[in-house]
């Protein structure tokens, strides 16, 4: 049989055991996203225990272009998502928050990852690199885990939302720094093109894209020109920075300020939720190889780095959004409300995944990290990465426990209003 055949087998698959999975973890009042990941895990498995050749089975990184690349479109679907599920205004009341927990963000597992690697006996180099693997945070799995819990529209949701875009730039910039390779000039030179392209033109000039895409007066005309040009916003993001999640982000936030924007937010979850972004968290699911923990160095290294990776990150971010509260008044920054607020920040940088294997790729080929290291922090790397993706769908659902059971009483009693006008209709 052609490969193309199990391209398809494999894509149906994926999409039906994503969608069984998001079920079945549902049921135990967890985030459905891990779902996905377990049976992505399961798949993946399959493959590295050789129960089922890759041939038959392309869903690990770099068995199938195909599928790899309907991954990377999965996510860049929920980046244009979310970003057209944001409240503009809440955005900018969070930028300052956003602003510091970052820069913290970033800092702190940075400072921390060298520092333990450099009393494991690592180089400076080596180290430095092994500190940038922390810092950037997996914005797809925060991204999917708050719009199914529905708290990505609150202050703390907006807020993370914008501190992991900039996570991103800011790993960027660290991984050229650590491998000494691309400038950094050149960059911030770039980042500032993009932004004037995308959100300042973008900004003043979508109003007028609209109303040329509904004067065509053809099916779905709207739908295919905002799809459209989130596309080549993101060909623009990824040829400059490697990062086309960050091109879709601005289309969407661009796009949210219009009613079209919502108006169309339907149906790119068809598209997203139907098929692309379920491939993505298989996908995801499927790079964690359980085999890594039989080497028993990369389990010291893994454990030091899963350690600094979920606490770096909530003690910077979270201290980041903690200190902001001054903004608020002295009086806000010591109470039960804001250190909630700030818990739920930390939280929500914990996932790395994608972000964390490029720049550990980049690392690798730039020699910050030694031969005879790499198949070390390769595992390590995976590990970790398996590890921070595994609890935060849970440790968010905690966080977040307040405002999920208020919504479910909201339900409760909208719903129970309707039964009792019924009942007076009759």
């Amino acid at each position: 049989m052609e490969a193309a055949t199990w391209i398809l087998f494999t894509i149906g698959l994926a999409v039906i055991l994503a969608k069984i999975g998001d079920s079945i973890i549902e049921r135990f009042e967890l985030p459905g996203v891990l779902g996905e990941l377990l049976m992505g895990m399961f798949l993946g498995n399959l493959v590295y225990f050789g129960i089922v050749s890759k041939d038959y089975l392309p869903i690990t990184m770099g068995s199938s272009e195909v599928i790899d690349f309907l991954a990377k479109l999965g996510i860049i679907f929920l980046l244009f998502l979310g970003a057209l599920d944001t409240d503009i205004e809440q955005l900018k009341r969070t930028g300052i928050t956003a602003t510091v927990s970052t820069l913290l963000g970033v800092f702190v597992p940075l400072v921390m990852g060298y520092y333990a690697l450099r009393f494991m006996g690592y180089e400076h180099r080596e180290a430095f690199a092994g500190g940038v693997l922390l810092t950037a945070t997996s914005i797809g799995l925060t991204v999917r885990v708050m719009m199914d819990l529905g708290v990505l529209r609150s202050e703390v949701g907006a807020a993370s939302l914008s501190a992991s875009v900039m996570d991103d730039f800011l790993g960027i910039a660290l991984v050229i720094f650590a491998v000494g390779s691309g400038s950094l000039l050149g960059l911030g030179i770039k980042i500032l093109i993009f932004f004037i392209i995308t959100g300042v033109l973008g900004w003043y000039f979508i109003d007028y894209y609209v109303k040329f895409a509904e004067k065509l007066h053809v099916e779905k005309g709207i739908l295919g020109l905002m799809i459209g040009m989130m596309f080549l916003f993101a060909a623009l993001a990824e040829g400059w920075f490697a990062a086309a999640i960050e091109g879709a982000f601005m289309m969407g936030l661009i796009l949210s300020k219009l009613p079209e924007g919502k108006r169309i937010m339907e149906e790119v979850k068809s598209i997203g939720y139907g098929l692309l972004i379920p491939i993505f968290f298989i996908h995801t699911g499927a790079m964690l190889n359980l085999r890594v923990f039989e080497n028993a160095d990369a389990l010291k290294l893994a454990f030091v780095l899963s350690v600094i990776a979920i606490v770096g990150k909530i003690a910077g971010r979270g201290f980041g959004a903690w200190i902001t509260a001054w903004g608020r008044g002295k009086e806000f920054l010591f109470t039960h409300e804001n250190f909630k607020m700030s818990l739920q920040m930390g939280i929500g940088s914990v996932p790395r995944t994608e972000v964390a294997l490029v720049d550990l790729m980049v690392a690798i080929h730039g020699g910050a990290i030694s031969p005879d290291d790499v198949p070390k922090f390769i595992a390590a790397t995976i590990i970790f990465i398996t590890v921070s993706v595994l609890v935060t769908p849970p440790l968010l659902k905690w966080a977040f426990r307040e405002e999920v059971e208020r919504q479910k009483r909201v339900k409760l009693e909208t719903r129970k209003e309707r039964i009792e006008k019924k009942k007076r209709a009759r």
